[in-house]
């Protein structure tokens, strides 16, 4: 995928980690670097620009609190803090106890209804879109990753904290799953 996050690596980043680690001052290339791919993954999940500064803001504290925490694991940084994200964005919508709302791109829909057999016919798309929403949200954020934000295996991989080839299998479960939704909406 031309562009992909986990090509997109700061200079030096291993040692701008070090130093951050003895240093918290030293964080601040880091934040810099990241801070606007990390905005625009949450910004896709909440679609607000206040909420996804707020969640990006805490992302970014919790990465500078426990940066001596962070052990590399051949896994870019960026890694890290994709999954700090998931995750804020996640007790977002818990604690808010608001529905996850994602923009789906028709083009996107067509795409995943080719990949789970569904045809494309406008109906059907409707009722793949409910279906997704039924799931648990684990399950659909694979779905999103893949689908809605066109992340490759591995960059889906980087974001768990998983190998490839398991973020390839996790992603096929729920795809799965979503036909079993599907399924029991039979018309």
């Amino acid at each position: 995928m031309e562009g992909s996050k986990s090509s997109n690596r700061l200079p030096n980043e291993k040692v701008l980690i070090a130093a951050a680690k003895v240093n918290p001052a030293r964080f601040a290339p880091l934040y810099e670097f990241y801070y606007k791919p990390i905005f625009i993954f949450i910004f896709k999940k909440v679609r607000d620009e206040f909420t996804a500064e707020d969640i990006a803001s805490k992302v970014f504290l919790k990465a500078l609190l426990n940066i001596k925490k962070y052990q590399d694991r051949g896994w870019p940084f960026s890694s890290w803090l994709y999954r700090i994200a998931s995750n804020e964005v996640n007790m977002h919508y818990r604690n808010s106890k608001k529905m996850t709302t994602v923009e789906i791109m028709e083009t996107d829909v067509i795409t995943l209804m080719d990949e789970i057999k569904e045809g494309n016919e406008v109906n059907r798309q409707e009722l793949v879109i409910k279906c997704l929403a039924e799931l648990p949200l684990p399950v659909s954020q694979l779905i999103e990753l893949r689908f809605f934000d066109r992340m490759s295996f591995r960059e889906i991989g980087e974001v768990l904290g998983v190998t490839e080839g398991n973020a390839k299998i996790r992603v096929y479960r729920a795809l799965d799953k979503l036909k079993k939704v599907v399924g029991g909406h039979a018309t």
